[in-house]
């Protein structure tokens, strides 16, 4: 099936374009050298770190492709190379098993947890334009449910923890989220590196 471009030519409400504010070729090749590969769906830099390089970008949720709709489910991408050296460090120690142990056992926590599942949830399908929401609905509920419901970073199960990059990053984008904040006192470090590392892609 080919998806006309009228349909589908637009994918963020008039407001997200008032929002967002598109990184310039400078700042994408910058991003492009800090994740590995050419970034796609861009829609701005949420937040740079003390050097004034990226830090968290803000995802596209849906996409056009030629003859299909893609779904991008993670909203916010940690892109600071040092803070992800850093967080998945903490998840190789086990982190992630930690904070689900501390879901499992604590209602309170996991009420947080729930809350910015929520949020991130809301905050994401805000930014596919209602009519594109519409034909999701009808044409791929699957992927609908996917950015209505899924939580952070796309999870299903909230008594999972996909990934503490996504919580990191959202806490960093929007200034709440549990396991987001409660990953980076863990790391008990400065959230920026001393070097200024991404120096060497600022050509």
């Amino acid at each position: 099936m080919v998806i006309s471009t009228s349909v589908w030519g637009c994918f963020c409400l008039r407001s997200d374009f008032l929002r967002h504010t598109k990184p310039s070729q400078a700042e994408l090749n910058i991003i492009k050298q800090q994740i590995g590969r050419e970034p796609r769906g861009v829609l701005e830099i949420k937040k740079s770190c003390q050097w004034g390089y990226p830090q968290v970008i803000v995802n596209r949720p849906v996409s056009a492709l030629v003859s299909d709709l893609e779904i991008f489910p993670t909203l916010y991408w940690l892109t600071c190379p040092y803070l992800c050296r850093e967080i998945a460090a903490l998840e190789s120690e086990g982190l992630i098993a930690q904070f689900e142990a501390r879901i499992a056992e604590d209602p309170e926590f996991a009420s947080l947890v729930e809350e910015d599942h929520e949020a991130y949830a809301k905050e994401r399908l805000a930014l596919v334009h209602r009519d594109v929401q519409k034909r999701l609905q009808q044409e791929y509920p699957e992927r609908y449910q996917v950015l209505a419901e899924s939580g952070v970073g796309g999870i299903r199960n909230p008594q999972g923890v996909k990934c503490l990059h996504t919580h990191v990053a959202d806490f960093l984008a929007r200034g709440k989220n549990i396991i987001g904040e409660e990953t980076l006192k863990v790391l008990d470090k400065p959230w920026f590196c001393p070097e200024a590392e991404c120096r060497e892609y600022d050509q």
